[in-house]
Formats: structure tokens, C-alpha cells, sequence
């Protein structure tokens, strides 16, 4: 059983990090192809995802050492089929004339190792069939394919790592994994009844569509700041470097004000009120009215955001640092701390009621009578 259970242990403990690595691409094509991110679409996805990487750490783990395995004389393959069903009679005390026998053959090798293999690949038949709506030929199809992989990887040395395979390539895992998939294929229906069907969640998501939420806002916030705004400090730091230009003063004149003010002020202009990061999660900002945002408006309002939010926040932390951590305890620290931390308050404040109240009238926004809709709405693509 130990061997079962280190391969879950470990997917258990990666699970985390990959979830966050794939968290931002995650939701934004949830964003980008319903305008909404739903809580039971992400618990069937990153349940799948769960499911593969134990999955594969069960076909692969625990690794063995490369001596120990340059040392193997075992078969490294059987191309024989129903070599499995012949062990099972052969080495387990099953006669199907004695019911007696049954039971104890079934906690026997012979017939545990097959019912793995088995098991192993009915949650992708069922998740196929479920979610990705697939046909049950078309399970039987995908699920041989992601056999013949796991057989390949153990075939390969694990690509190649290791000097020879340390698990047998068997073609009874293909015929038992694919069988395995089409039993999860065909027991599927009976299981959605208890779920929420792909459709359902479709219709949820793009009946959410027209709404602006924070979280939608926030991943076109970190769109902009992690990919926008870097890359084009990047790309303009380089042409300075190459124009024999490039300066501290610069850098910091690159970084902090021209970067942004195109990604929040210039791109937008010209993309009808999108930044990259809205646009990918189909969101524009537009005048009160509806009508499109022009050039002072727009710098007003990322003036508001970035040059008083951030920094008041940023600056909050600065001096508190001064203060209390290098102790530069001067009358004018006191005061930039009183200052900022007053500002900070109120933007702290304003974004959590905000966020409880879903109202989405964040003091940017008011002050520089802008607003947030949704390109979905508008899109006849979703339109069902």
C-alpha cells in the first residue's frame, strides 16, 4: 500500500505550486471566453489536473537509483496480451467452481496489480465524458492514448534518465488502462446527475458575463503590472542601453512613470478603453455615460490609481520601516507616515467595502467619472 501511497503524497504536495502557476492563465480564458469565473468550473478543472499529476507519479514513482537500475536483467516489455488474466489463474487461489475462493483472490497480487491498472483510468473516462464532453469512442480513443504515454514513459527509462526501463512496458496495461476509461466513459451519466452539467455551467458563466467583478479587475490589474508594464520597461531600457543613454535616473523614469503611462494611458486610448490586461479578460473603460474615455480622463484616473494608491500604500510601508525598523524617528518621518497612512486607510477601506458590497465604485473611478463594462455582452459569439 506504501506504494501507493507516496505517489499520492507527493502529487499532494506539487499540486499547490502548479495550481498557482496555472491560476492566472486559468482564469483568464475562463474571463476571456465567458466574462466569469465560476467556483464549480475551477473545482472540475483543477480536480482533473490533481487527478493527472497522481496519475503520473503513480506510473512513475518511487524512483529507483540509475545504478540499481543499470543492474536489472528483467524483461523490459511483454507484447503477449492477456498475460495478466493467465497470472491471475495461474498464481491467486480463484476457482470459479469454489465461491469460497473468490474473496481471498481478490487481496492477491495477481489480481490487485490488473485492478490498479484498471482503476487508474476510470476518473478520465468519467471527466472526458463530463466535462469535455466527449463521446464514449472518443474516450475509449483518448484514454489509450494516454496509456500508450504512460507506457512510453516507462519504456523510455523515464526519457531517458535511467539506462534502461525499471517498470515493464505491457501491452495488458494499454488493453486494461483504455478498458479502464470507457467503464469511467459509460458510468458517467449516472454520476452527472448528482453535478452540474457543462452546459449548466456555460449558461452560469455567460449569464455573469456583463458583470465587472474585483477579481476580474485584479487579473487585468497583474496582466498589466507583471507582463505590460515590465516588458515595456524592458524594451525601452534596452534602447537606451543601445543609445549609450541608459542612467539610474533613467531606469527610474523608464520604470515608474513612461512604462505605465503607456500601458494605462496611451494603449487604452487608442483600444477604445482596453488595457492588454482588460482586453484579454474583455473588460474597457469607458465615461459615466457609456461614451468612449478620452486622453485627460484617462490620465486622471491611472494618476489616481497608481500614482496615489500605490504610492501612498508603498510609501505607508516605507516610512513605518524608517521608523520602527532603521529608526529614523525625525518630526517630517512622523509626518509622511501620518499623511500616508491616512491615505492608505481610505483606499484600503474604500476597495474592502467595495469588494463586500460588489458595487465596484472604487474612488478612482468616482472621482474621474469613469467606469468598467464588459465587451461580452456585446460579443454574438457568446450569444447562445
Amino acid at each position: 500500500m506504501s506504494a501507493y501511497l507516496i505517489p499520492i503524497k507527493t502529487a499532494a504536495l506539487v499540486f499547490p505550486f502548479l495550481a498557482l502557476l496555472l491560476a492566472l492563465p486559468f482564469m483568464i480564458a475562463q474571463y476571456r471566453r465567458y466574462g466569469s469565473f465560476i467556483f464549480w468550473r475551477a473545482v472540475v478543472l483543477y480536480t482533473f489536473v490533481f487527478y493527472l499529476i497522481t496519475a503520473y507519479f503513480l506510473i512513475t514513482l518511487p524512483l529507483p537509483s540509475i545504478a540499481s537500475v543499470a543492474k536489472l536483467t528483467t524483461p523490459r516489455y511483454n507484447l503477449v496480451p492477456f498475460m495478466a488474466l493467465r497470472t491471475f489463474l495461474n498464481t491467486t487461489v480463484f476457482s470459479p467452481l469454489h465461491p469460497g475462493t473468490w474473496l481471498a483472490a481478490l487481496k492477491q497480487p495477481g489480481f490487485i496489480q490488473p485492478a490498479f491498472n484498471l482503476l487508474l483510468t476510470v476518473p478520465f473516462g468519467v471527466y472526458l465524458r463530463y466535462y469535455f464532453k466527449r463521446s464514449v469512442p472518443q474516450v475509449l480513443v483518448m484514454t489509450f492514448g494516454l496509456s500508450l504515454f504512460f507506457e512510453l514513459t516507462q519504456l523510455s527509462g523515464l526519457y531517458g534518465i535511467y539506462p534502461r526501463p525499471y517498470r515493464l512496458f505491457d501491452v495488458d496495461d494499454l488493453i486494461i488502462n483504455t478498458t479502464g476509461g470507457v467503464l469511467g466513459g459509460l458510468i458517467a451519466p449516472a454520476l452527472m446527475r448528482a453535478f452540474p452539467s457543462r452546459d449548466e455551467m456555460d449558461a452560469k458563466s455567460r449569464a455573469r458575463g456583463g458583470q465587472v467583478t474585483w477579481l476580474r479587475r485584479f487579473v487585468a490589474f497583474l496582466v498589466d503590472n507583471l507582463l505590460g508594464v515590465w516588458l515595456i520597461g524592458v524594451v525601452l531600457e534596452l534602447i537606451a542601453t543601445l543609445l549609450g543613454v541608459r542612467s539610474a535616473l533613467g531606469d527610474v523614469i523608464v520604470t515608474r512613470v513612461l512604462a505605465p503611462v503607456f500601458i494605462f494611458v496611451v494603449y487604452p486610448l487608442v483600444r477604445h478603453g482596453a488595457t492588454p490586461g482588460k482586453a484579454l479578460v474583455r473588460i474597457r473603460i469607458v465615461q459615466e455615460d457609456g461614451s468612449p474615455v478620452g486622453f485627460g480622463r484617462l490620465l486622471w484616473r491611472e494618476f489616481l490609481l497608481y500614482g496615489v494608491a500605490q504610492y501612498s500604500v508603498f510609501g505607508f510601508m516605507q516610512i513605518f520601516n524608517e521608523i520602527f525598523v532603521k529608526f529614523h524617528r525625525t518630526e517630517v518621518n512622523f509626518a509622511l507616515l501620518g499623511l500616508f497612512g491616512l491615505v492608505a486607510a481610505f483606499i484600503v477601506l474604500n476597495f474592502l467595502w467595495e469588494m463586500v458590497t460588489r458595487d465596484n465604485h472604487y474612488f478612482y473611478d468616482v472621482w474621474a467619472k469613469t467606469k468598467q463594462v464588459s465587451t461580452i455582452q456585446t460579443d454574438p459569439q457568446t450569444k447562445a
